[in-house]
């Protein structure tokens, strides 16, 4: 049996993790007359990948909500030319969406964390909607298939734009935190005594990164996981294993604000980290607190003073729009951005996606055109005093002020037409 699996077209371009993990465990169950292919939407064309299909048994498709569209019509092309093909959606906004499963081009749709139900899949499980219980032990995954995701594209294009080789490893999954513009227990699930934050092993990430720094010539990586600092423990121990393997790459990670120590910050510089960021968000505590941060500013302003006098280069992550934000938010946070000054500076407008509380409490009876929007720029959001095009200004008048700092999205958004 030939099986594809498909990363839909989005123009902010990152490796397909998800599906390398997948491809990976996949080939440890087939036979030798099996093959797994892979096509990346912003590099391989529609015709190409439909072409693929054309002989495909299984086809899965891993989705954000502004990569869904594309997917699904993806979907629709093979099942023209190919009706036996059993087309699977998984990710984001199909794990956030279950319901899609049933619509044209989309037979199966698989809830959370992906790796084991796929295999099951492959393995003749048919069930239109699959609930996937969330690994338990990431130690006892195979690393992501590399070669298969065709990685070295993504490291060409950051290299092209960046002048650096640069990849990234995930080290956890799941979050402890509850924000409310956030999605992503829709995939790792709510944090519970059966579903905790789940670490790798240092020695186990060390070995992949090693691993991956020699194949692809590496001068530099990012952790993907949306909180990497989730204890002081698993930090420190990162940062020793690191040390103690000679491993010498330079590299960055999100932070939350709430459990960043100085101590910490000090042994991630000594490993290498040479950049961190942090969601600060709003200089309002207002608006902190509406957004279940969990943070203070004065934690913000305390942390980019270590870094700085570390000598870390400090990315700060700004989101305007929640729905009780007036004038005077934004300008607490035009003042915390003054006050701190950080290296770089993320500027996003609220985008309330499918598995965020925000989505179920303002969008579920809305619909939304996913593929014309996301963080960076939306069409439809307002608050109870700003309207959708005040946003946009605030947010251009912070880009523009901030222009030589602002964040490579920001800058790509302000050369598009």
């Amino acid at each position: 049996m030939k099986i594809v699996l498909i990363q839909a077209r989005f123009f902010n371009i990152w490796e397909a993790l998800g599906l390398g993990y997948i491809g990976a465990l996949a080939k440890q169950h087939l036979s030798t007359q099996d093959r797994i292919e892979f096509y990346q939407g912003y590099f391989d064309s529609d015709e190409t990948i439909v072409a693929a299909c054309r002989d495909a048994g299984v086809v899965g498709f891993s989705c954000t909500s502004p990569t869904f569209a594309h997917a699904q019509a993806l979907a629709r092309q093979i099942k023209s030319i190919n009706p036996k093909a059993y087309c699977v959606f998984g990710g984001w906004h199909p794990s956030a969406m279950p319901d899609i499963s049933g619509q044209e081009g989309i037979d199966c749709v698989i809830i959370g964390e992906g790796d084991y139900a796929f295999s099951e899949v492959l393995q003749g499980r048919r069930e239109s909607i699959i609930c996937a219980a969330p690994v338990p032990d990431l130690n006892t995954l195979p690393f992501p298939d590399r070669e298969l995701i065709k990685n070295h594209r993504e490291i060409a294009l950051a290299q092209k734009i960046t002048g650096r080789r640069i990849t990234s490893f995930q080290s956890i999954r799941g979050c402890p935190r509850n924000c409310a513009f956030c999605g992503e227990h829709a995939v790792s699930g709510k944090l519970t005594r059966h579903n905790p934050v789940r670490v790798r092993n240092p020695q186990h990430l060390m070995e992949e990164i090693s691993r991956v720094t020699r194949e692809y010539a590496l001068d530099y990586f990012k952790f993907v996981d949306p909180t990497w600092n989730v204890s002081e423990e698993h930090v420190l121990s990162f940062c020793q294993e690191k040390l103690r393997v000679g491993n010498r790459l330079k590299w960055e990670c999100n932070l939350h604000a709430a459990t960043v120590t100085e101590t910490m910050l000090s042994a991630m510089k000594q490993a290498g980290c040479c950049q961190i960021n942090i969601g600060c968000e709003s200089g309002s505590p207002r608006i902190l607190r509406d957004m279940h941060k969990g943070i203070t500013v004065d934690q913000v302003r305390q942390i980019f003073k270590w870094g700085r006098d570390i000598g870390l280069e400090r990315r700060g992550y700004f989101l305007l729009g929640m729905p009780n934000e007036t004038v005077e938010d934004i300008r607490l946070t035009e003042a915390l951005i003054d006050d701190i000054q950080p290296d770089v500076v993320g500027i996003t407008i609220l985008c309330p996606y499918p598995g965020s509380s925000l989505y179920a409490k303002y969008m579920k009876d809305k619909t939304v055109d996913w593929s014309t929007t996301d963080e960076y720029t939306n069409d439809f959001w307002s608050t109870a005093t700003l309207s959708n095009a005040e946003l946009k200004h605030w947010q251009a008048y912070l880009v523009s002020k901030y222009k030589r700092k602002a964040a490579w999205h920001n800058k790509a958004l302000l050369e598009l037409p």
